[in-house]
Protein backbone atom coordinates (compact mmCIF):
# COMPACT_ATOMS: atom_id res chain seq x y z
CA UNK A 1 0.00 0.00 0.00
CA UNK A 2 1.69 3.44 -0.94
CA UNK A 3 2.06 5.84 1.95
CA UNK A 4 -0.76 8.37 3.10
CA UNK A 5 -0.25 11.84 2.14
CA UNK A 6 -0.19 14.51 4.84
CA UNK A 7 -1.89 17.60 3.66
CA UNK A 8 -1.24 21.31 4.54
CA UNK A 9 -4.02 24.12 4.20
CA UNK A 10 -2.98 27.07 1.40
CA UNK A 11 -5.38 29.53 1.66
CA UNK A 12 -9.44 29.77 2.17
CA UNK A 13 -10.46 28.83 -1.10
CA UNK A 14 -9.36 24.99 -0.25
CA UNK A 15 -6.08 24.90 -2.09
CA UNK A 16 -3.69 22.34 -0.32
CA UNK A 17 -0.14 21.23 -0.39
CA UNK A 18 0.87 17.20 0.59
CA UNK A 19 3.44 15.13 1.30
CA UNK A 20 4.39 11.52 2.19
CA UNK A 21 5.87 12.11 5.95
CA UNK A 22 8.11 10.03 7.31
CA UNK A 23 7.65 7.42 4.14
CA UNK A 24 9.67 9.77 1.62
CA UNK A 25 13.09 10.86 3.08
CA UNK A 26 13.40 13.90 0.27
CA UNK A 27 10.16 15.35 1.54
CA UNK A 28 8.19 15.95 -1.99
CA UNK A 29 5.68 18.21 -1.61
CA UNK A 30 2.64 18.48 -4.18
CA UNK A 31 -0.17 20.93 -4.65
CA UNK A 32 -3.54 21.34 -5.59
CA UNK A 33 -4.67 24.60 -6.38
CA UNK A 34 -8.08 25.84 -6.49
CA UNK A 35 -8.84 28.57 -9.52
CA UNK A 36 -11.99 30.01 -10.50
CA UNK A 37 -12.04 27.33 -13.47
CA UNK A 38 -11.14 24.09 -11.24
CA UNK A 39 -7.95 22.85 -9.69
CA UNK A 40 -4.71 22.88 -10.86
CA UNK A 41 -2.75 19.72 -9.37
CA UNK A 42 1.29 20.93 -9.64
CA UNK A 43 3.82 17.91 -9.39
CA UNK A 44 1.54 15.16 -8.10
CA UNK A 45 3.04 12.09 -6.06
CA UNK A 46 0.68 9.51 -5.70
CA UNK A 47 -0.38 8.49 -2.24
CA UNK A 48 -3.12 6.80 -0.26
CA UNK A 49 -5.86 9.28 0.38
CA UNK A 50 -4.82 11.82 -2.91
CA UNK A 51 -7.84 10.96 -4.67
CA UNK A 52 -10.03 10.95 -1.77
CA UNK A 53 -8.82 14.92 -1.33
CA UNK A 54 -8.88 15.80 -4.58
CA UNK A 55 -12.41 14.29 -4.75
CA UNK A 56 -13.51 16.76 -2.37
CA UNK A 57 -12.15 20.12 -4.51
CA UNK A 58 -13.60 21.09 -7.51
CA UNK A 59 -12.99 19.16 -11.09
CA UNK A 60 -9.39 19.11 -12.10
CA UNK A 61 -8.51 20.69 -14.90
CA UNK A 62 -4.68 20.43 -15.51
CA UNK A 63 -2.00 18.62 -14.25
CA UNK A 64 1.40 20.86 -13.83
CA UNK A 65 4.81 20.17 -14.09
CA UNK A 66 7.17 23.10 -13.06
CA UNK A 67 10.13 21.15 -13.68
CA UNK A 68 11.44 19.39 -16.15
CA UNK A 69 13.01 16.64 -13.40
CA UNK A 70 10.07 16.10 -11.76
CA UNK A 71 8.00 14.21 -13.76
CA UNK A 72 7.39 12.07 -10.17
CA UNK A 73 3.72 10.66 -11.02
CA UNK A 74 1.80 13.15 -13.14
CA UNK A 75 1.31 11.14 -16.47
CA UNK A 76 -0.33 8.43 -13.72
CA UNK A 77 -2.11 10.74 -11.90
CA UNK A 78 -3.36 12.72 -14.98
CA UNK A 79 -4.99 9.50 -17.10
CA UNK A 80 -6.65 8.58 -13.53
CA UNK A 81 -8.51 11.84 -13.30
CA UNK A 82 -8.91 11.96 -16.91
CA UNK A 83 -7.39 15.69 -17.03
CA UNK A 84 -4.72 16.83 -19.34
CA UNK A 85 -0.94 17.95 -19.01
CA UNK A 86 0.06 21.24 -18.61
CA UNK A 87 3.36 22.14 -19.70
CA UNK A 88 4.79 25.80 -18.78
CA UNK A 89 6.82 27.70 -21.60
CA UNK A 90 9.81 27.37 -19.84
CA UNK A 91 9.50 23.48 -20.23
CA UNK A 92 8.73 23.59 -23.82
CA UNK A 93 5.02 23.74 -23.53
CA UNK A 94 2.35 26.03 -24.77
CA UNK A 95 2.15 27.75 -20.73
CA UNK A 96 -0.44 27.37 -17.99
CA UNK A 97 -3.27 29.66 -19.31
CA UNK A 98 -5.64 30.15 -16.34
CA UNK A 99 -7.29 33.39 -15.37
CA UNK A 100 -5.74 34.85 -12.20
CA UNK A 101 -2.89 32.41 -12.49
CA UNK A 102 0.68 34.24 -13.21
CA UNK A 103 3.37 31.25 -15.32
CA UNK A 104 7.35 32.67 -14.86
CA UNK A 105 10.12 31.63 -16.12
CA UNK A 106 12.69 30.50 -12.78
CA UNK A 107 15.17 28.84 -15.36
CA UNK A 108 16.07 27.79 -18.86
CA UNK A 109 18.83 25.90 -19.01
CA UNK A 110 19.96 22.56 -21.39
CA UNK A 111 19.64 20.80 -17.54
CA UNK A 112 17.28 22.67 -15.45
CA UNK A 113 14.09 24.42 -16.70
CA UNK A 114 11.85 25.22 -14.27
CA UNK A 115 8.75 27.93 -13.85
CA UNK A 116 7.17 29.36 -11.50
CA UNK A 117 3.18 30.01 -10.54
CA UNK A 118 2.00 33.00 -9.29
CA UNK A 119 -1.69 33.87 -7.98
CA UNK A 120 -1.65 37.61 -6.99
CA UNK A 121 -5.31 37.65 -5.75
CA UNK A 122 -4.21 35.62 -2.30
CA UNK A 123 -0.53 35.72 -2.72
CA UNK A 124 0.50 32.13 -2.87
CA UNK A 125 3.47 31.54 -4.96
CA UNK A 126 4.07 27.60 -5.56
CA UNK A 127 7.97 26.96 -6.82
CA UNK A 128 8.97 23.54 -7.79
CA UNK A 129 12.62 23.60 -6.83
CA UNK A 130 14.55 26.98 -6.34
CA UNK A 131 13.13 27.58 -3.35
CA UNK A 132 12.39 24.86 -0.55
CA UNK A 133 11.56 24.04 3.05
CA UNK A 134 13.47 20.74 3.34
CA UNK A 135 16.96 20.44 5.38
CA UNK A 136 18.67 19.85 2.50
CA UNK A 137 17.39 23.91 0.83
CA UNK A 138 18.64 25.30 4.34
CA UNK A 139 21.76 27.21 5.15
CA UNK A 140 20.83 27.09 8.64
CA UNK A 141 19.02 24.88 11.05
CA UNK A 142 15.74 26.99 11.63
CA UNK A 143 15.80 29.11 8.56
CA UNK A 144 12.39 28.92 7.44
CA UNK A 145 12.93 28.95 4.05
CA UNK A 146 15.90 28.02 1.71
CA UNK A 147 17.20 27.55 -1.97
CA UNK A 148 18.34 24.84 -4.01
CA UNK A 149 22.77 24.75 -3.60
CA UNK A 150 23.00 24.86 -7.47
CA UNK A 151 20.68 27.50 -7.68
CA UNK A 152 22.70 29.79 -5.25
CA UNK A 153 25.45 29.85 -7.76
CA UNK A 154 23.20 32.42 -9.89
CA UNK A 155 19.98 32.90 -8.00
CA UNK A 156 17.02 33.99 -9.99
CA UNK A 157 16.05 37.16 -8.63
CA UNK A 158 14.72 38.00 -11.62
CA UNK A 159 11.79 35.38 -11.57
CA UNK A 160 10.74 36.82 -8.30
CA UNK A 161 11.05 40.35 -8.34
CA UNK A 162 8.15 42.48 -7.51
CA UNK A 163 6.26 39.27 -5.48
CA UNK A 164 5.12 39.61 -1.89
CA UNK A 165 3.55 36.00 -1.10
CA UNK A 166 1.72 35.07 1.97
CA UNK A 167 2.56 31.76 1.74
CA UNK A 168 4.78 29.94 -0.30
CA UNK A 169 3.99 26.11 -2.07
CA UNK A 170 7.68 24.15 -2.24
CA UNK A 171 8.38 21.60 -4.34
CA UNK A 172 10.40 19.81 -1.16
CA UNK A 173 9.26 20.57 2.14
CA UNK A 174 6.19 21.52 3.48
CA UNK A 175 4.60 25.10 2.89
CA UNK A 176 5.67 28.57 4.36
CA UNK A 177 2.69 30.30 5.56
CA UNK A 178 4.30 32.94 8.11
CA UNK A 179 7.06 35.88 7.18
CA UNK A 180 6.61 34.41 3.42
CA UNK A 181 7.74 37.66 1.88
CA UNK A 182 10.65 38.83 4.06
CA UNK A 183 11.90 35.09 4.18
CA UNK A 184 11.92 35.05 0.38
CA UNK A 185 14.00 38.16 -0.35
CA UNK A 186 16.31 37.60 2.43
CA UNK A 187 17.31 34.02 0.85
CA UNK A 188 17.40 35.52 -2.71
CA UNK A 189 19.75 38.20 -1.11
CA UNK A 190 21.68 36.02 0.79
CA UNK A 191 21.88 33.04 -1.78
CA UNK A 192 25.82 33.23 -2.87
CA UNK A 193 27.35 34.28 0.59
CA UNK A 194 25.52 31.57 2.16
CA UNK A 195 26.48 29.20 -0.38
CA UNK A 196 29.18 28.03 1.82
CA UNK A 197 26.93 27.21 4.57
CA UNK A 198 24.84 25.43 2.38
CA UNK A 199 26.95 23.13 0.78
CA UNK A 200 28.40 21.79 4.13
CA UNK A 201 25.02 21.14 5.19
CA UNK A 202 23.23 19.85 1.90
CA UNK A 203 25.95 16.38 2.05
CA UNK A 204 25.14 15.13 5.37
CA UNK A 205 21.73 15.76 4.54
CA UNK A 206 21.96 14.01 1.52
CA UNK A 207 23.27 11.04 2.57
CA UNK A 208 21.27 10.97 5.69
CA UNK A 209 18.01 10.84 3.05
CA UNK A 210 19.79 8.78 0.78
CA UNK A 211 20.21 5.58 3.44
CA UNK A 212 16.69 6.69 4.85
CA UNK A 213 15.27 5.70 1.34
CA UNK A 214 17.50 2.40 0.81
CA UNK A 215 15.55 1.33 4.37
CA UNK A 216 12.29 2.61 2.91
CA UNK A 217 12.31 0.48 0.15
CA UNK A 218 10.77 -3.11 0.28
Amino acid sequence: MPPTIEVHPLDDRGSVAWLLGAADPAQRASSAIVVDAGTLVVDPVDGDGLDALLSGLPSVIGVVTLLDRHQRDAAVVAERLGAPRLTPIALGGSGVAVDRVEERSVFERRRWREALLWLPDRRLLVCAETLGTAGFDLARSGDPLGMHPFARLQPPRAAFAGLDPEVIAVGHGPPLDHDATESMRTVLRRARWQLPQSWLRMVPEAVTASRAARRARP
